[in-house]
This record gives C-alpha cells, structure tokens and sequence, in this order.
C-alpha cells in the first residue's frame, strides 16, 4: 500500500456482478516486460464517431451500486470519497496533459470513458498516471490526432516530475521508465477494454439540437422563442457540463443522452437567473422528441449525480469536486422534477 492507501502492484482484475471478462482480457503478467515494447498499431475509426448505443456498447453501462460498492477499487477497501478523489486527481492530470498536448474536448473526453471503462476491470493502483497516458495515446488515434508515445511519455513524466526546475529530457532514465510503463498499460488496456473503442460523445447531440428547429403554435410560440433566442448557449454549456462531470463515474451508469437531458435541465435552471430569464422554459416534450430520452432515466441521473457529489464532500480528507458540488447541491430536486413533468405528454 502507498502512503495514501493506494495498492502498489496491479492486481487481478475484478468486475461487478453481472459482468464477465473473458480469458483473454485478464493479463498474464502483474508488471512490464523489460524488454522495449513497440505501441500498438493505430485503430481505424471515424473521428468523434457517435452511433446508437448497440447491444455491445451496453457492456460499458453499469450499475449505480455495482459502480459505489463493487468496483475494483471499492473492493480493494477504499471508500467512495477516496475513489472519487483519485479519479478527479487523474482527470486533473490528464485535463493538464491534453493542454499541453493541445488536443480537443472530444479526445480529452474519449480518454476519460476509456479510464472509466479500465477502473472497473481493474482498481485504480500507483501506475493511474502511466493509465492515463496510455489512454490518451488510444484516444489520439481514434480521433485522428495522433501524439507518438514518446512525446506523451515526456510531458506526463515532467508533469509529474518530483525534482522542481529539473527537466526531463529523452536521455533520462525516468524518460525510458515512463514510456516503457505507457506501452504496456496501452497493450493492457486494450485487453482489458476487449478492442471495443466505441464511445457517446456529446458533440453530436449538441450539433444536432443546434441545427433543429422548433415549431410551435398558439401560446406554446412565446415558451419556444425565448427559449430558442438562448438555444445555441444552452447547448454549449450543457456540453461543457458533461466535461465538467466527467471524472465521475457518471458515463459508465447512463447513455450519453440521458446525461446530456439532465445537464439540458440544470443549464435551463441556472440561465433563469444568470441570463436573468426567469420564463426559460424547455419546449414542451423537447426531450422525448428531440433526444429520445426516458424521463425516468434522467431523474434517476439527477438524483445518482446528486448521491455521487454529496459523497464527494463527505470525507474531509477526500474531497473532490467542489466546483461541481456547489454548483449542482444547491439545485432542489422539486425544481428538477417541475421541468420533467413539463416534458411529459399530456
């Protein structure tokens, strides 16, 4: 155990109840070989590729208690404050890594399901960091922006660099240590995550809202123009909520739309009073037709999202996610729920 309760060695990987891992996704090795591996060849896909969620893509949905109390690094004894504080640490470092790599939203958001998905076949250990820089190295070439793992190896391994003021440079031992821990947790990764790469992403949702048009008629018009004056913000931010929340294990319990309709809501909630619009309202049935959602799904999220960032501030020495705390708590779920009943058909 490290000093802040973390296992130092990876372990056999574990999954909830409920969900299998087939022989040849379990590793045969707990450590690197030491000879120098070659990364893995790039995996052909459209970039920021969005399809309807298939049978397949429903192994990567998982229970709110498998996600709370049977993940691999629930199981390793670590309670949900801690969990949810590591992830946030990863997300921080990767948030710095991708800045420094200059990649997009997209990519930086593909690696964090990648990481959800990997942290409930196996816990979270010593090696995150090395995790995360695997991860994007797979991200980069779903979305077609490549980052050689050299480069991702030396940005993160300076970014984590003890020695204040001392650069790391590719003759450096710590160097050749971080990008030789990258390429094995990338061959892992993939094996773990079993080569399915597919991922929801929001941007489609949002760019598809954009360009529809809604028609009302008699006293709905009213509603729906105000409402369409302040669409193409309302989107964005939504969109940037989803980023915001990613660190929890948000992605992992509800499809991509279903998050997307609950951040749609608190948005229009916050614009009441930010955009000074108290008489924001979504058009009436907009997330059944627009999205496609189940109401009850998004009530669920709201609620699990509100479970999930109360356990972030639970632990005074585990908290995480302040921002998001704040912002979200405050919201009552009688609020929620009044814009949820408009939604409905009548």
């Amino acid at each position: 155990m490290t000093s802040n309760g973390t296992p130092n060695m990876l372990t056999t990987p574990t999954v909830p109840p409920n969900k299998s891992i087939s022989p040849q996704q379990t590793p045969t090795s707990s450590s690197p070989p030491t000879k120098k591996m070659r990364s893995t060849s790039p995996v052909h896909s459209h970039p920021h590729r969005q399809t309807t969620p298939s049978l397949q893509d429903q192994t990567w949905l998982f229970t709110e208690d498998a996600v709370l109390n049977h993940s691999p690094t629930r199981l390793q004894k670590l309670t949900i404050p801690q969990e949810l504080k590591l992830k946030e640490s990863i997300h921080d470092f990767l948030i710095h890594l991708g800045h420094k790599l200059k990649l997009d939203g997209a990519t930086i958001l593909t690696t964090t399901i990648y990481l959800h998905r990997f942290f409930m076949r196996t816990s979270i250990t010593s090696s995150k960091y090395w995790v995360a820089c695997a991860a994007i190295v797979i991200s980069c070439k779903i979305n077609d922006c490549y980052r050689p793992p050299d480069k991702v190896a030396l940005i993160g391994c300076n970014l984590k660099n003890p020695g204040r003021g001392v650069v790391i440079d590719e003759q450096n031992e710590m160097f050749w240590r971080w990008r030789d821990q990258l390429l094995y947790r990338e061959e892992l990764m993939l094996r773990l995550l079993n080569f399915d790469l597919n991922v929801e992403l929001p941007y489609l949702i949002r760019d598809g809202l954009s360009k529809s048009k809604d028609e009302g008629s008699g006293e709905d018009q009213e509603e729906e123009q105000v409402f369409e004056t302040k669409k193409r913000d309302i989107l964005k931010n939504a969109t940037t909520l989803i980023e915001v929340l990613s660190s929890l294990p948000m992605l992992i319990v509800y499809e991509m739309k279903t998050l997307f309709a609950t951040c749609l809501i608190i948005i229009v909630i916050e614009a009441r009073g930010k955009m000074d619009r108290p008489d924001l309202e979504l058009p009436k049935r907009y997330l059944v037709d627009e999205l496609d959602v189940d109401l009850a799904s998004v009530s669920a999220c709201f609620q699990f999202l509100k479970k999930l960032l109360k356990y972030s501030q639970q632990d005074p020495q585990a908290i995480s996610n302040k921002a998001a705390a704040k912002r979200i708590l405050c919201i009552s779920t009688s609020t929620f729920e009044e814009i949820i009943k408009s939604q409905e058909a009548e």
